[in-house]
């Protein structure tokens, strides 16, 4: 028996933090193998095995923190395991002699109809775990690869959850009403497809063990031609797209590690977090304060916060410590825009939408953005450069029961008053009705937060990572203004650019606002 302890981590480094373990008991390992990763303060450490054997007992969990000298995994030496994995693309990548073409033959049969489990994908960014409200298969359908098993709830949005390949439904692991965690077991299925299990897919084989051990103890060699870069074509979830495009990834290119043509979230991850440990070192980690006892100077109590408030405190403080914000103030006239609207509400609700000054807003932010290109962009701060989209997505920031969210308009700048209030109040109705995707939450380019309705004076909102601006507007409110020799009264709107100050400077900010301002007191140029 061999304990493998928790190796030196670096000068002045003397705990770490488990954030994957990469194998589970009954694998056999090869000495030097990574088995998990241990994150610190500076980096995360793939920790290799001393030694070649079987697992017989993982000794940590995924977020324990260890200390240098602290047995992890203990190995047994020798037998092989009881229970062993390999998917059908494990055989099939393999190049044998002629004098074992037919015991491989069998091995890939086995492999083939084993049981395999799907587990719960990610179900999206700070998204951690949901509530099954709809089963759509049952025990003994033949289902095929991509086919929607089951509806997930979470905080945010209801989520589908396909299948990644084809076979027979063997076993139901949840009811509905079960909330279960990212990566839980959901279906067992039988897997009847040519195609290998993709990622959520844990085959368990126990009777071909057999079979394994003939082929692999046979003298004439078997030489396995995997390697770390992907050739021809690949496969990606559309999460795993999704993440790769938003932190800058060119998922086409992107090497592998995992053996297969298949990336997973888990692959972009790790390839993100390589590439940021080979990058400059930026300043010390940021530390979350601890709270203090509380309760000594009172009674307390406790709620979890939600899916939805999670991702919004951890998305608003990385926008604090990586943005350095300013904010800039202007007042607008929106007296002629009122009368304007008001004069236009009941064309549009014949047409089944409401006309707003949020889609008013919309449509102007969308046309100041075409004619100031450096608002729409992000900052590429690895490769020291400004990348400009070619596209304009306005969010709007949406207030609910259940936390901040954020539906995007996707090609604003395309679309007419009419057609933006039409689809900002589709998009409102499935906030309410929690029916919103994920696809319709992402892709901002800029974001629109109006909290006129709520009656503040002003507002300095945070800009969302990677946008570089946002436009905070507050409650409209008639003032005396000087015009034409005398006082008169003005319905006025304030509005607060926040800008990200690195490739912003306030005179841009500046002439922006004013830009946003002559649009909205020049009623007469809208088409309406």
């Amino acid at each position: 028996m061999t304990e493998l302890k928790l190796p030196e981590l670096g000068e002045g480094i003397e705990n770490g933090t488990v954030i994957n373990i990469m194998v589970q008991v009954g694998d056999t390992v090869k000495a030097e193998q990574s088995l998990l990763e241990v994150e610190t303060d500076k980096v995360v450490v793939e920790v290799p095995s001393d030694a070649a054997g079987v697992v017989a007992e993982i000794m940590v969990q995924v977020g324990d923190q260890v200390a240098q000298g602290v047995p992890m995994v203990r190995l047994e030496a020798g037998d092989t395991p009881k229970t062993t994995k390999m998917s059908a693309e494990d055989v099939s990548t393999m190049v044998v002699a002629p004098e074992v073409k037919t015991e491989l033959a069998k091995q890939e049969a086995i492999v083939k109809s084993a049981v395999s489990e799907i587990k719960l994908p990610s179900l999206g960014e700070g998204i951690e775990k949901g509530t099954i409200i709809a089963i759509h298969v049952g025990k003994g359908d033949i289902i095929s690869a991509e086919q929607i098993l089951m509806e997930v709830e979470t905080d945010k949005v209801v989520v589908e959850v396909p299948s990644d390949f084809g076979g027979e439904i063997i076993k139901i692991l949840v009811n509905i009403g079960d909330e279960i965690d990212e990566g839980t077991p959901i279906i067992q299925i039988s897997s009847t497809s040519s195609d290998p299990p993709g990622e959520g897919a844990n085959i368990v084989l126990e009777e071909a063990v057999p079979e394994v051990e003939k082929i692999t103890t046979i003298e004439t060699p078997i030489v396995n031609l995997k390697s770390g870069t992907r050739e021809g074509k690949f496969r990606a979830s559309p999460l795993a797209r999704k993440i790769a495009r938003e932190i800058g990834i060119d998922i086409a290119t992107m090497p592998l590690t995992s053996g297969s043509n298949r990336i997973s979230v888990q692959d972009v991850k790790n390839y993100a977090k390589s590439i940021n440990q080979s990058s400059a070192t930026t300043g010390p980690a940021m530390t979350m304060a601890v709270l203090p006892d509380l309760s000594k100077w009172g009674t307390i109590r406790s709620e979890s916060m939600t899916g939805i408030m999670q991702a919004t405190s951890k998305n608003m403080s990385m926008s604090w410590s990586n943005i350095p914000h300013a904010w800039l103030q202007e007042k607008v006239d929106i007296t002629y825009l009122e009368q304007k609207r008001q004069a236009h509400k009941g064309a549009f609700k014949a047409q089944g939408s409401s006309l707003t000054i949020t889609g008013i807003l919309v449509k102007v932010v969308a046309k100041a953005l075409e004619d100031f290109p450096i608002f729409n962009a992000s900052i590429d701060t690895q490769n020291r450069a400004i990348v400009y989209k070619n596209y304009i997505n306005i969010g709007v920031a949406v207030d609910t029961d259940r936390g901040l969210l954020v539906p995007v308009l996707k090609d604003a700048n395309h679309k007419s008053i009419t057609n933006i209030s039409l689809e900002l109040g589709n998009l409102a109705e499935k906030v309410k009705s929690k029916k919103i995707s994920a696809e319709e939450l992402d892709g901002a380019t800029f974001t629109i937060s109006n909290l006129g309705g709520i009656g503040t004076s002003a507002i300095f909102p945070l800009v969302s990572f990677p946008q570089v601006a946002i436009l905070g507007v507050a409650s409209s409110s008639t003032e005396a203004v000087h015009m034409d020799g005398q006082f008169q009264p003005r319905l006025i709107m304030p509005l607060t650019i926040g800008f990200d100050h690195r490739i912003i400077n306030g005179a841009d900010a500046a002439r922006f606002l004013k830009h946003v301002k002559t649009l909205l007191e020049d009623w007469f140029v809208w088409n309406l």
